[in-house]
């Protein structure tokens, strides 16, 4: 039998980290210790009350979970010195997995919030170990950190020496996860998980939050995105939620994933001209989108308004134009008799997505 973990969480208001707290809850008897920030008129218990209810979990609340304030962007997380008494008598695992996943942040709020916040969790995590109970530090970094703007096969076990990041979310991973791999060198017991392009459930398309790659598909699906520099057979990346929740708490159990990083990833991504296909068979209204060589493209052609809606795509555009590859052999080794599998991100697998997306509203489109 597991032993039960003492587990302190950042960012569960987030996609992944509201699916983390679900299946922590349910598939374990861990303990667990939530960093949220008061944000308007709610309380910091408050917010995760609103997030425990519609699961009927919220009886939780002071037993099996216990919920601290605090702001990753804060030194020491700005916590209350009763709260980090309590941290450091009872924690021994630490998740830091909140972080702005938007492709269009600015480089102030990136660095802000990917760079600063995990810089304040390394330190903490060194108080937790040095002065409490802390045993290992999980960080959740992204498969982009090799920069998603050129052809290489990126290794789970360095980072590398010359990137070429399409964006602020990727180039602060980068500079942040090069802090967590020198905690790491420094002593402290260290995984890193790398999820590439996390989109809804392998089965239902279920999702939280619309973000990452689901504005582009707006953009599309609304006519408001009419030309694409792209190739048809083009993949992009995407991994399902319950695929990067499962196989990352499987993985933190074991004790050999110390010291290591794990793509999270499909290791057969689905080609751009696959989406499109679909979306004319599902949703014969989708309107029709041009494909334009992405090597002789020239955005000073385009007429004002398709400029406009270029600036706001091009963060996108690496996912769409790369030739990035990951190694798996370290998460191919983990998952070995878990009966995890890589996930399968075919053509059935997109209608899940769209469907999903479009029953609930996201996107205004009618099936044919």
């Amino acid at each position: 039998m597991k032993s039960k973990r003492n587990i302190l969480i950042t960012g569960i208001t987030g996609t992944l980290g509201k699916e983390m707290l679900q299946e922590l809850l349910l598939t374990t008897e861990d303990r667990l210790f939530l960093l949220i920030r008061r944000k308007s008129q709610l309380s910091h218990w408050a917010r995760v009350r609103k997030i425990l209810a519609p699961l009927g979990l919220e009886t939780l609340l002071g037993t099996r979970v216990q919920v601290v304030e605090g702001d990753i962007c804060q030194p020491q997380f700005g916590l209350q010195a009763h709260d980090l008494h309590l941290l450091l008598h009872n924690v021994d695992h630490f998740f830091h997995v909140a972080a702005l996943t938007s492709l269009n942040g600015t480089e102030e709020e990136c660095r802000k919030i990917n760079i600063g916040g995990t810089q304040e969790a390394l330190k903490l995590a060194w108080l937790l170990k040095r002065e409490g109970k802390l045993e290992r530090f999980f960080y959740f970094s992204t498969a982009f950190v090799a920069g998603s703007r050129q052809t290489y096969c990126s290794s789970e076990d360095e980072l590398p020496g010359h990137p070429a990041h399409a964006n602020f979310y990727e180039s602060s991973k980068y500079e942040a996860e090069t802090a967590v791999r020198q905690a790491m060198k420094d002593g402290l017991n260290v995984t890193i998980f790398r999820p590439s392009i996390v989109v809804g459930d392998s089965r239902t398309g279920a999702v939280s939050e619309f973000n990452v790659i689901y504005p582009f598909l707006k953009l599309y699906a609304h006519g408001i995105l009419t030309k694409l520099p792209t190739r048809l057979d083009n993949s992009f990346n995407i991994v399902p939620i319950d695929f990067v929740i499962r196989a990352s708490l499987a993985i933190s159990q074991q004790k050999e994933s110390i010291g290591k990083a794990f793509h999270l990833v499909t290791k057969n991504p689905p080609a751009v001209g696959s989406l499109l296909e679909i979306g004319r068979e599902e949703y014969r209204e989708l309107p029709a989108i041009q494909i334009l060589d992405p090597e002789g493209f020239d955005k000073e052609s385009l007429d004002t308004n398709e400029q406009f809606v270029y600036q706001m795509l091009e963060p996108y555009l690496g996912y769409l134009n790369d030739n990035l590859t990951f190694d798996t052999k370290n998460t191919d080794e983990a998952l070995k008799g878990t009966g995890i599998e890589f996930p399968s991100t075919d053509k059935k697998f997109l209608r899940t997505l769209l469907d999903y997306a479009v029953d609930s509203g996201y996107l205004a489109l009618q099936k044919s």
